[in-house]
């Protein structure tokens, strides 16, 4: 069996194990909090309001940016592989389907743990057992409203922890080139 295969029969075999009208409307209501990485933006907001969590606020969006350009700007249109929707038709759908055609990584997943990775990167074990729990979620409810195989969300996870790695050790970087340029 091939891994795309083995990918799909997962797929399924999760949403079947799964499946209730009650998890539908939970899940549908899940996903929705990660779109458009909304729900981490308003939570970096709220971080870079405050000065004792400044920088965090600002690695949780160099984190969500480096996610955007690598994984749905570069790997999405890279590997082109199709969303399970697009791929099988007998799938119903409880979401309209995506603008974006292509499916792995999930963006939703790689932004929900860049954005909670941030936070445990930076020590706030409070906040961050509250947001790896709702990434991962958010992360789940892609594969049981089967808008991603569980592979694009294995994948979303792990580059969201990447880029939430990457964002820490560039932060300190820029900061240093923008108050030299600050100085200037």
């Amino acid at each position: 069996m091939s891994l795309a295969a083995f990918d799909s029969a997962l797929l399924f075999r999760i949403h079947g194990l799964f499946s209730s009208p009650l998890l539908d409307r939970i899940m549908v209501f899940i996903t929705r909090l990660g779109d458009l990485g909304l729900i981490w933006l308003l939570l970096a907001a709220v971080l870079l309001l405050r000065p004792a969590t400044r920088r965090t606020g600002a690695a949780v969006l160099l984190a969500m940016a480096l996610g955007l350009l690598f994984g749905n700007g570069l790997l999405k249109n890279l590997i082109a592989r199709p969303r399970p929707y697009a791929a099988d038709p007998s799938i119903l759908l409880l979401i309209p389907p995506s603008r974006e055609a292509f499916s792995f990584p999930s963006g939703h997943t790689l932004h929900a743990f860049a954005a909670a990775c941030s936070v445990g990167l930076a020590g706030h074990r409070r906040l961050f057992c509250f947001a790896l729990p709702l990434a991962a979620l958010i992360g789940f409810s892609r594969i049981y409203l089967m808008m991603h195989y569980p592979l694009d969300v294995f994948a979303g996870a792990l580059l969201g922890f990447c880029a939430a790695a990457a964002a820490r050790r560039l932060l300190p970087v820029l900061e240093a080139v923008l108050s030299r340029r600050g100085g200037d």
